[in-house]
């Protein structure tokens, strides 16, 4: 049986019960403290009749109790469905109902988005909704009432490695979410894996300041390899930027894995600010999710001097499929580096041929025959035409189109199917461009992504209105927040006269784009 991360955890009580694994709020968790908790955790969840691999959907912000749950789920053999607590009711209710989650884990906050959808939430039982957080409504259990007497003994469940370890959802090309089934796999390959990309060492003494949201594959990837190797795991609930190097400073933390918009608000803190604490014990730094403006890539290599910054491509289904190395950042700054070892890589044109080197061609990928068998995705859950679509013949789709130079290395230009990608989430313009379209004043609507320093790429709408009428960006933009999630919400809007189409009458999303990136590499 392959060793998991609840195996593993209780490996780790027994060799390092006294290092601390969890740091959160300036609160301690030894692995010992860690792991009996995830053990009543697991249990406690089998006392709610769950069995193994039934589905759970939790709705958190980072916390040392939101670990604690993807360990014990791990423990009992159940399915980890982290649900981003940016989308709105309808989505959340889309993904517990398309997961068939049998169980609802929410935070206290995030209890206004549950409690407008929680008829229409098929196959949850009435007894299955846990709240983290002091005041949970009638028909509900608080998190610490749940595990409140349940044993501490480990939960007698084997996972393997086929086993689904969580489902991601992500944006579909019509705006609903796809889940993405992330496997157990082999585990040593995930730690090989996170410390070829992030250049870190495979023993305990590490430190990983984790920034990045637990709903995210990224932040669920980083950390268990973390618990995996018995590392220290610094948790920021949510990203602050002089917090970020309060911890560093405090904690001494090694290594962290951020989004450009992180980056950006660090080198933007006043100078008296940043120079005012150690960051000198971070060692390696991943960016990824989305391109890093250059002027911010040098900020990084000049102000964390002791740091190598690797950049990583890939996404949900695909894992890590290439990365920039400490040495090339400065020398290609446009490019996401070169395909790991680990992965075999083709762009090929609409019909599926290999393109030359220097041709623009779809990026597919897939793990090398050398490494595992085991993609990281090879299926969305319940959906079996994006499934068939997106992954044929061991190959995973990307959209992405991109060129490799003489030397091997990829360089991103566009994304075929239009998805915008602001602050690392994903979004896609069909979504937003129905909401605009239910404005009585507007005849036409495109939305793109256009270059934003701060957040990579922000969302702007390009609109062409009814004869007679008139209208303010700021009141397009209002009307939008009332129907999206502000991370959707156009931050600009443009008024044009038309805009272009095909022969057939189709708008030109392309077209729209081209000016506001006329003069840079690449387009997203």
């Amino acid at each position: 049986m392959a060793m998991d991360l609840g195996l593993k955890l209780k490996e780790n009580a027994e060799l390092l019960p006294d290092n601390t694994a969890i740091i959160c709020r300036d609160e301690k968790t030894s692995y010992r403290e860690l792991n009996r908790k995830a053990a009543c955790f697991g249990n406690a969840a089998v006392s709610l009749g769950l069995k193994p691999r039934d589905k759970v959907a939790v709705i958190l912000r980072n916390s040392a109790e939101y670990i604690e749950i993807i360990c014990g789920l791990v423990k009992a053999g159940l399915v980890h469905v982290p649900v981003n607590w940016r989308f709105d009711p309808k989505e959340i209710a889309y993904i517990i109902n398309n997961s068939n989650s049998r169980a609802v884990i929410v935070g206290e906050e995030f209890l206004e988005k549950i409690t407008p959808v929680k008829d229409n939430l098929t196959e949850v039982p009435g007894g299955n909704y846990v709240v983290v957080g002091n005041n949970p409504p009638e028909g509900m259990q608080k998190y610490e009432d749940l595990l409140a007497g349940v044993p501490d003994t480990e939960p007698a469940v084997e996972n393997s490695e086929y086993d689904p370890y969580f489902i991601g959802y992500t944006s579909g090309t019509t705006g609903l979410p796809k889940g993405a089934v992330t496997r157990h796999a082999n585990w040593e390959i995930k730690v090989n894996g996170m410390a070829m990309v992030l250049g870190v060492k495979t023993s305990p003494d590490e430190t990983q300041l984790l920034t990045m949201p637990l709903f995210h594959m990224n932040a669920i990837n980083t950390t268990g390899v973390s618990l995996y190797l018995g590392q220290t795991v610094v948790v920021m609930p949510r990203f602050e930027a002089e917090e970020a190097l309060r911890l560093i400073d405090t904690y001494q933390c090694t290594f962290s894995s951020m989004v450009p918009t992180m980056y950006h608000r660090l080198k933007n803190l006043p100078d008296e600010i940043k120079n005012k604490y150690n960051i000198s014990s971070m060692k390696s730094l991943l960016q990824s999710s989305a391109p890093l403006p250059f002027t911010t890539k040098k900020w990084i290599v000049e102000f964390f001097k002791e740091a190598k910054l690797f950049e990583a491509y890939g996404g949900t289904e695909a894992g890590v499929v290439t990365l920039l190395t400490p040495e090339y950042q400065l020398t290609k700054p446009n490019s996401v580096g070169r395909g790991l070892p680990t992965v075999e890589i083709k762009l090929v044109d609409d019909e599926g041929r290999e393109v030359a080197t220097g041709q623009v061609g779809q990026f597919i990928s897939r793990p090398a025959s050398t490494s595992t068998p085991l993609p990281a995705v090879a299926e969305y859950y319940n959906d079996p035409e994006a499934t068939g679509k997106n992954f044929r013949d061991g190959w995973f789709y990307s959209g992405d189109m991109a060129y490799k130079d003489e030397e091997g290395f990829y360089y991103l230009v566009d994304r075929k199917h239009d998805m915008i990608i602001s602050g690392g989430e994903n979004i896609y313009p069909k979504e937003v461009e129905d909401t605009l379209y239910k404005n009585p004043k507007i005849f036409e609507a495109a939305v793109v992504g256009v270059p934003d320093e701060e957040w990579g790429e922000s969302v702007k709408a390009v609109v062409v209105l009814k004869e007679g009428e008139t209208a303010t960006g700021e009141e397009i933009i209002e009307f939008c927040r009332n129907s999206l999630g502000k991370y959707k919400t156009p931050k600009s809007v443009d008024f044009v006269n038309e805009l272009p189409k095909t022969d057939t009458g189709k708008i030109l999303r392309r077209l729209v784009k081209e000016p506001y990136w006329r003069g840079r590499d690449r387009r997203i």
